[in-house]
């Protein structure tokens, strides 16, 4: 039973938890000001793409709108027409 209480007593006891506790509820105090600020006034919307993704963020509190979708399919052509006629000389 000794050495149970010699490895707990050899584990240090840190300030790591509260510091964290801390960092949470201000993370969280900081989210719901910038949120109540935007409620308030309105959103700073921000254009923002990702890959196969194009949608609206704010920048005070991270808001994103549901966006559009991108895909690789291109324009496609209406009229065929003469290649060589549009080639500068």
């Amino acid at each position: 039973m000794a050495t149970n209480f010699v490895e707990a007593a050899s584990q240090g006891v840190g300030s790591i938890q509260p510091l964290s506790v801390i960092r949470t509820w201000w993370s969280r105090a900081s989210r719901t000001v910038s949120s109540a600020m935007c409620g308030l006034g309105g959103h700073d919307p921000l254009l923002q793409v990702e890959q196969g993704r194009m949608f609206l963020r704010c920048t005070t509190c991270g808001y994103e709108t549901p966006g559009w979708t991108t895909s690789a399919r291109g324009p496609r052509p209406r009229f065929g027409g003469d290649v060589e006629r549009h080639r500068l000389n």
